[in-house]
């Protein structure tokens, strides 16, 4: 299997550029790498233990066998496929759960190997952008037919954010408002997608009454309004890497003000998501298993089957920290960790 990388996460930081123009600037770490096990190897290895001796885990003899074995100590790990076995390779067996964590079934023959994918889906594209920012009001006032983007005296302030394509590669939209009427403190903002200008470069107004709040239709008769009221509709961003192009909303609505304050943007929330790289195992006391992905994405896997037995001492060694039910041991009641007659799981929170 090829080697697999997280995709970077990307931090936004508020940075003064210079005495005029304040920008958010983006920056991206070296992303850590995850390697998925050769045919030989294994990842994720980690300790599954229940709280008291006497509750146990179940086991299959193997992938393809229907036999069933009992541990409640025992080193597991994830082979190349994804199956989380011990060092036998017997595959941990889970009850299936509902959206809610909730068990939706508790007989054994419902039960599944507990099973990972190390890349989580496919990406969805952003198709939303809720802003939330402060353009101060004594910003000096500037032309917008001399917008330059890569000109920081043509515009007044700007900010950065990622949003995602269909093909789950990540690009960098940036914003650049600039304070068109000082008077009637109105302003307009032009769009660049990875420092390329977004055209048709068309007037998108944002406009601010008496106040400092946005003015939806002209609430101060100055002759001015904001655009679609606040809510700009399927901005259309074309791409040349072989994605789709990129059709985006852009929500002015939840906080946009222009007070005599710092320049200030405290969201910029984009939706979407690339397409994930497996980076944490959870197992919780009461036995859930979820799996959390690189891209912000969680999954839920199931919950550990757990069994009890009235004679659990007669239970016939296998070695390896394994058991099997004998005719002395009583046949086994199975159940979730936590419910009745069963205690927990000591938790794993097992990061890759």
């Amino acid at each position: 299997m090829k080697s697999a990388h997280y995709i970077f996460m990307i931090i936004l930081f508020l940075a003064a550029c210079n005495s005029e123009s304040d920008n958010v600037t983006v920056v991206i770490p070296e992303p850590p790498v995850i390697t998925p096990p050769s045919e030989e190897g294994r990842i994720g290895e980690f300790k599954l233990q229940t709280a008291v001796e006497t509750d146990f885990f179940v086991f299959r003899k193997s992938l393809e066998s229907l036999d069933l074995y009992y541990s409640n100590s025992n080193s597991l790990h994830f082979n190349k496929n994804g199956y989380l076995v011990n060092k036998q390779g017997s595959p941990l067996l889970a009850f299936p759960v509902n959206p809610d964590g909730s068990l939706s079934s508790v007989s054994i023959d419902t039960s599944q190997p507990i099973r990972i994918s190390y890349s989580s889906g496919s990406p969805k594209p952003t198709d939303k952008i809720k802003i939330s920012t402060n353009l101060p009001q004594n910003s000096n006032e500037l032309y917008i037919d001399e917008f330059n983007n890569s000109d920081p005296l043509t515009f007044n302030h700007s900010a950065s954010t990622p949003v995602i394509d269909s093909l789950g590669d990540t690009h960098i939209l940036t914003f650049y408002f600039v304070h068109v009427s000082a008077d009637m403190n109105t302003w307009e903002f032009r769009l660049a997608l990875n420092n390329n200008i977004v055209h048709p470069a068309i007037e998108q107004i944002i406009d601010f009454d008496d106040n400092g709040l946005l003015d939806i239709d002209d609430g101060d008769h100055d002759g001015f309004a904001t655009t679609d009221n606040g809510l700009i509709d399927s901005i259309n961003i074309p791409l040349n890497n072989g994605a789709n192009d990129l059709n985006i909303s852009l929500d002015f609505t939840a906080n946009t003000t222009s007070f005599d304050s710092n320049f200030e943007v405290t969201s910029l929330d984009a939706t979407g998501f690339y397409t994930g790289r497996v980076e944490v195992f959870k197992v919780e006391p009461n036995g859930l298993i979820t799996l959390s992905y690189t891209n912000g994405q969680d999954e839920l896997l199931g919950k550990v089957a757990f069994a009890k037995f009235h004679s659990p001492y007669n239970l016939q060694p296998l070695g390896n920290s394994l058991w099997a039910e004998t005719e002395e041991s009583g046949t086994p009641i199975y159940g979730e960790p936590q419910a009745v007659n069963f205690d927990s799981i000591l938790p794993v929170d097992h990061n890759f």
